[in-house]
């Protein structure tokens, strides 16, 4: 079930009222964040204020920030193997002579590589199952794929004038000695030739295409070498797993018996945290440092992959017990309160209820756009409010 953060609940029962105004707090990063990156420490900083002063509202508020980004992936090249989306390398392709619209943009594209129009125009008319049209069509698109390879350039590129001529003649070239003429294959590439023009006038001109490069894929580079990092069992495993758990000891031994306990993830963080929770060797090892029952009153996880890392059964805790085919994954059992926050334009959020019992997902509606849900959550000054009124419903905080 999908809760809006601010929905009513009568959730005070489930949760003492500790009422004391005193709160220890642990937030733990995700992935590709670097002390080294500018605004690292201004924005943990605003992070911690707004956690403070809005989500806790609390002045006898400590919060502890583990960093763990030192022992994630070190791109030993900066990162020099993302294509760069610049202009010259536009001029090299096709893609800036598809989305001219000027009824000639095949034609053009063409002539600068003939062999990756038609197999433009293979894909944009049998990618789909539904739309292919039988075997014999498909049988047309290899013999022309096959001309094209055989003949990168021919003459008649320089002869025909327009998309429409140009569709004719590869129409003739891919029948030419076929043993059947293929009804309607004219009206496919015909079809194909409007797809592929749409789609990549759409995505040239577009602010997007050029933020996949410049801004996307860099990250996602090094969010996929952190998880890498993480999930594989060697040192910078073992060195992440300590940072955290040091300042996870470090607040319990510093809490009062009746001081709310809080670990809050984000993003990988989130996943990190569970990791730790889930296991019950753990979680006895911390109790064990912190000298008391290690407990935690609210895990709340933000934009994280928690579910989605049970689903693919990569945690030590994963069991096949646990399945879609048998019953939910319970939540872990030193942990009272479980929230999860998620954002619908935030593609690396995912929702926990389907996966784990006894856990509350909270849709967040931050406004921002795809490049940007990921990290909005903190910048929104409505996070922290409804935060706060969440936590004053479980009693959590007065």
């Amino acid at each position: 079930m999908y809760v809006l953060w601010l929905a009513s609940h009568s959730l005070s029962a489930l949760t003492p009222n500790w009422g004391t105004g005193m709160v220890q707090v642990v937030f733990v990063h995700g992935v590709a964040n670097r002390k080294s990156d500018a605004g690292f420490d201004a924005n943990v900083a605003v992070r911690d204020r707004r956690f403070k002063e809005l989500g806790f509202s609390s002045p006898d508020f400590t919060i502890r920030n583990p960093y763990w980004g030192e022992f994630g992936a070190d791109p030993q090249w900066k990162l020099a193997s993302v294509p760069r989306f610049d202009l010259e390398y536009q001029a090299l392709g096709i893609g800036a002579a598809l989305a001219q619209d000027n009824g000639s943009e095949i034609l053009e594209a063409a002539r600068i590589d003939f062999a990756a129009v038609v197999g433009a125009l293979s894909v944009a008319a049998l990618s789909d199952p539904n739309e292919a049209a039988g075997q014999d069509l498909e049988l047309l698109w290899m013999r022309a794929a096959r001309y094209a390879a055989a003949q990168p350039k021919p003459a008649w590129l320089e002869t025909v004038t327009d998309d429409a001529q140009f569709c004719d003649r590869l129409r003739k070239e891919a029948e030419a000695g076929a043993a059947n003429q293929v009804l309607g294959f004219l009206d496919q590439v015909k079809a194909a030739a409007d797809k592929i023009k749409g789609s990549a006038s759409n995505f040239i001109n577009s602010p997007f295409a050029r933020a996949g490069r410049e801004r996307i894929t860099p990250g996602l580079a090094i969010f996929i070498g952190d998880v890498f990092r993480y999930l594989r069992e060697n040192d910078a495993r073992t060195r992440i797993r300590n940072t955290i758990s040091e300042a996870i000891i470090a607040a319990g031994k510093e809490r009062a018996p009746d001081e709310p306990f809080v670990l809050i993830g984000h993003s990988m963080g989130g996943v990190i945290l569970y990791d730790l929770l889930s296991s019950s060797e753990t979680v006895e090892s911390l109790s064990v440092a912190i000298g008391t029952k290690f407990e935690v009153d609210l895990l709340l996880t933000v934009g994280s992959q928690v579910a989605l890392f049970e689903e693919m059964k990569l945690y030590e805790a994963s069991t096949p017990e646990f399945s879609g085919q048998s019953k939910s994954v319970p939540r872990p059992y030193a942990v009272k309160n479980w929230w999860n926050a998620f954002d619908k334009m935030d593609v690396l959020s995912f929702v926990t209820g389907p996966i784990f019992a006894d856990t509350e997902d909270f849709s967040v509606d931050t406004i921002a756009g795809v490049l940007d849900a990921h990290g909005a959550y903190f910048s929104s000054a409505m996070f922290y409010t409804r935060l706060n009124a969440r936590l004053k419903q479980i009693g959590l905080v007065s």
